[in-house]
């Protein structure tokens, strides 16, 4: 019986294992036999693909550069609740998170994790933000000793500049992270540039084509190294897609399909978040916060708001279709369309702002045989992968892969498998159930999560970062340089403009002028 009971555990272990991340298990020490179970389940599905191996999954984490004598000091453009998150990738978390992380006097399992990331050998030298109580935050950060490495006993509070214009030509700052509303994203990363400043910039990367290629020009001509905040790069599953397109499992590729859905007032970017309440003219710098966009009296839902108003913001074409787009570029090289066109319209949210709440956009490429389609809306949260359809088969990709074969294929015809049944799946982790909002595991299910790296469980997050300290270390590029930014700046703005003229916009790459019709 106790055989009996061992067999049935294996049967049903090894039928549920293809929906599991393969590479989980060895990051959770679970014991051999079932390692190696794995393993032949992974290989099961590269048969059935007629692929001998991969090399994605055994790409190693690289090592450390910190040391003493290279101590990279870093300003933080923009401290709101995107900041935050930031500073935690470079090891900086504010005294309250300590305090409920910690129960009974120890620290649970996230401060844990955490304190066990890598110490980036950076300091945190410098915040700007139009709200003072923001940058003020960055201050309180600066001065909690509870980080990575251990801490150093003592702490260094951070400067606070009135402007990052004054920031930027500090000599006591090496490089800048941005994460401001849209509008300032290019004005900023061109000056920080021109000083010589290392640049890491949130998405979206431009409000406008024009603002696109000089920031293109002016980071090739500086030299600085330039990271776009795409940290789905760093995701496994992305990288093993790439690999199995390249090998030709899906044949060729004429469609790829993505989506947004979000619903409620948070994923419409309505909403309240800590100290808003408390912003006023007093502690608030508005002309700042304009810069060069048409005057406007005060207005808190500006402010806080901005995604909502095209003065400032890019919609969700540019802050949640960017998204898809970096994920299908990186894995197929779409690069930018030739056409594009999109319909939709602000039909729900009418209270706050012009930006459309459900639009429609299709980007052609005749040259290359391909039509990617975008459909977003903020009316309905159930979830959808990125689809990528070929002629042999097709695959739904995100945080995991499946890949399901064509009725009509040459290529699998011949192996017994059904249309309905999985050719290959994996499942690339990442603590989703951890995550509150269906907002917030949307984005955590498309990529902005946790991936095995080398056998680990490593946040997505940290490693984007970490790669653009590393390549400034190295002088090295990354991974969402300046060129990758640059296709999907043009991108998103071609279906942005398409919107708002109502008209079929063509891209000219040779002139890098656009027409309208």
């Amino acid at each position: 019986m106790k055989n009996q009971g061992r067999n049935i555990f294996r049967r049903e272990f090894l039928k549920g294992l293809g929906a599991l991340p393969f590479l989980g298990y060895f990051a959770f020490n679970v014991k051999d036999n079932i390692a190696r179970d794995a393993r032949a389940k992974h290989k099961d599905y590269l048969n059935l693909l007629g692929v001998e191996n991969l090399e994605a999954p055994k790409v190693k984490l690289l090592p450390s550069t910190g040391n003493a004598n290279n101590r990279i000091r870093f300003g933080m453009i923009g401290n709101g609740w995107r900041g935050d998150q930031l500073l935690q990738n470079f090891g900086y978390i504010h005294p309250n998170q300590v305090k409920e992380n910690t129960v009974n006097g120890k620290y649970n399992e996230w401060l844990t994790t955490f304190l066990a990331q890598e110490d980036l050998n950076v300091e945190f030298a410098g915040v700007c933000d139009t709200f003072s109580l923001h940058a003020n935050r960055g201050l309180e950060i600066s001065m909690n000793d509870v980080r990575p490495g251990g801490g150093k006993g003592t702490t260094k509070p951070v400067k606070i500049y009135p402007t990052y214009r004054e920031m930027i030509e500090s000599k006591d700052i090496d490089a800048v992270v941005i994460a401001t509303p849209d509008h300032w994203h290019a004005p900023m990363a061109i000056a920080a540039a021109r000083a010589g400043k290392h640049v890491y910039l949130e998405k979206p990367m431009t409000h406008s084509i024009e603002e696109a290629i000089e920031l293109r020009n002016t980071i090739k001509s500086t030299g600085v190294v330039f990271q776009l905040g795409h940290e789905n790069r760093q995701q496994m599953s992305f990288r093993i897609a790439k690999e199995l397109i390249s090998k030709g499992v899906l044949g060729n590729i004429s469609m790829v399909q993505t989506h947004t859905n979000r619903n409620g007032l948070d994923g419409a970017w309505i909403r309240k978040r800590k100290f808003d309440d408390q912003g006023t003219l007093q502690n608030i710098n508005w002309k700042e916060f304009l810069g060069n966009t048409p005057w406007q009296e005060f207005d808190r839902k500006r402010y806080f708001n901005w995604h909502r108003f095209s003065e400032y913001g890019t919609g969700f074409i540019g802050n949640d279709f960017s998204h898809q787009y970096d994920c299908i570029n990186q894995v197929l090289r779409v690069g930018i369309p030739e056409k594009v066109i999109a319909l939709g319209g602000q039909y729900y949210y009418k209270n706050c702002g012009d930006m459309p709440d459900v639009m429609n956009a299709v980007f052609s490429d005749p040259k290359k045989g391909l039509t990617m389609t975008y459909d977003g809306t903020l009316k309905n949260g159930i979830y959808r992968e990125n689809y990528i359809m070929g002629s042999e088969a097709a695959m739904y990709l995100d945080l995991g892969i499946k890949i399901f074969k064509d009725d009509y294929s040459d290529r699998y015809k011949d192996n017994g498998m059904d249309s309905s049944e999985p050719l290959y799946l994996y499942n690339g982790g990442g603590e989703v159930d951890a995550v509150s909002s269906a907002t917030a595991r949307a984005y955590m299910k498309g990529g902005y999560g946790a991936t095995y790296i080398d056998g680990k469980v490593i946040d997505a997050s940290f490693l984007h970062v970490k790669e653009w300290i590393d390549a400034i270390r190295n002088q090295t590029t990354t991974s969402c340089n300046i060129d990758e930014g640059f296709d999907e700046a043009v991108t998103f703005n071609l279906a942005n403009l398409a919107y708002t003229n109502n008209k079929q916009v063509f891209w000219d790459p040779v002139t890098e002028k656009v027409t309208m019709v």
